[in-house]
């Protein structure tokens, strides 16, 4: 939970909401607070009559005044599930819906403009207003972020991600914004493809990586040749050796190929004809090649074509070629970026690019809710899977 942070005063003011909302019901509440705690230093007896209630309150707000170290905010977000799913079997409580309860639950972070709410599939869903620059209706950008029993459902480093861009598009800075965006649906394709078994590992090899085998040089000063002898043991022998090349010498091609900068070490190529390589190498493999990925280009396109994981219900073809032209451009800004050409909204304006879609509002909206939504869909996929372990 440590992406979001609630304090114990907003805890407790929702606590008493609730409590208000029930009226002649607050059993429910003291029940349910009684059943989860059962077993537990903060076990709550549940209250014999309506006269306990004001005390049982205190012992709950008590919990929820430390939210770490009482675990209140886990214990409160728990109850106020129990409380909705307890009013919700029986259909609301006299005067209020179920649905009204829903509403009430929702709650202030620590952070300004950020709430977290509880939706009817009890998922806590994590939201930050967003609004249009032209005095349009205040919308917000949301994700889910936590649910039992994952735990957090989007990761807290692309919630952060998240809660960045909306306060940047609050600031009316779609470039930072955008970037954020783009920069979190990456993270979002790097889980998706890892749990699939693709690294982003720096110098991970997509193939396997063959062992060493030694050997020995001599050099024949009279015939003018070098002798090469093997200590190890090959596919194939010296005696296989005329069978393989039909008498005639080998032509290879051998290079240097320094591997430091200072060239102190200096390996060699060889190119040569197969089967040499069963004669002059150990087939052993030391490390098996792993699939790699290598940008955001790739990521997608695996994603995509390969895996067919990321379709185009869950993110429009359309926002590839944007995400592309921030990550690749914008990200690492300079001013020639802006000018990156984006065909797709060519139906928009001629020669369309990036700038342009910064500087409109409606397609910026657009693309904040749809990246919203995509890595919400991927990180429930994940998590339902049991394949992210974040």
């Amino acid at each position: 939970m440590e992406s979001i942070r609630v304090s114990g005063r907003a805890l407790e003011q929702k606590l008493d909401e609730v409590l208000e909302l029930l009226g002649g019901s607050q059993h429910l509440l003291f029940n349910a607070m009684a059943h989860m705690t059962a077993g537990t230093p903060s076990q709550l007896v549940a209250p014999t009559s309506s006269a306990e209630f004001g005390r049982k309150r205190n012992e709950i707000a008590r919990i929820f005044q430390s939210p770490v170290a009482l675990r209140g905010l886990e214990v409160a977000l728990r109850l106020f599930e129990e409380v909705y799913l307890a009013v919700d079997a029986q259909g609301g409580v006299p005067g209020s819906r179920p649905q009204e309860l829903l509403d009430l639950l929702r709650i202030n972070t620590e952070k300004p403009d950020e709430t977290i709410a509880l939706s009817k599939d009890m998922h806590w869903i994590v939201e930050w207003p967003v609004c249009l620059p032209a005095a349009g209706p205040e919308t917000l950008m949301s994700c889910e972020w936590f649910a039992r029993p994952w735990g957090a459902v989007v990761p807290p480093y692309v919630v952060n991600y998240l809660a960045s861009a909306a306060t940047a598009r609050r600031q009316k800075r779609n470039d930072a914004a955008v970037a954020l965006l783009a920069i979190a649906a990456e993270a979002t394709l790097r889980d998706v493809l890892s749990s699939r078994g693709y690294s982003f590992a720096h110098g991970a090899s997509s193939k396997d990586v063959f062992a060493y085998c030694s050997a020995r040089v001599t050099a024949d000063e009279a015939s003018g040749t070098y002798i090469v002898k093997f200590d190890d043991a090959m596919p194939l022998a010296v005696g296989d050796f005329g069978t393989s090349f039909a008498g005639a010498p080998v032509e290879i091609k051998v290079k240097r190929v320094p591997k430091n900068a200072n060239g102190t070490r200096i390996d060699l190529n060889i190119v040569a004809p197969s089967p040499l390589h069963d004669h002059w190498t150990s087939p052993t493999v030391e490390t098996p090649g792993v699939p790699t990925v290598g940008g955001l280009g790739a990521a997608l396109d695996i994603a995509r074509n390969r895996l067919a994981c990321v379709t185009a219900e869950d993110l429009a073809l359309d926002f590839d070629e944007v995400l592309q032209a921030v990550r690749n451009n914008l990200v690492h800004l300079s001013g020639a970026a802006l000018d990156t050409p984006l065909p797709h909204f060519d139906f928009l304006k001629r020669d369309f690019a990036l700038r342009d879609f910064l500087l409109n509002d409606l397609l910026v909206q657009d693309f904040v809710a749809a990246i919203a939504r995509f890595i919400t869909v991927q990180y429930v996929e994940l998590r339902r899977s049991g394949t992210l372990y974040t």
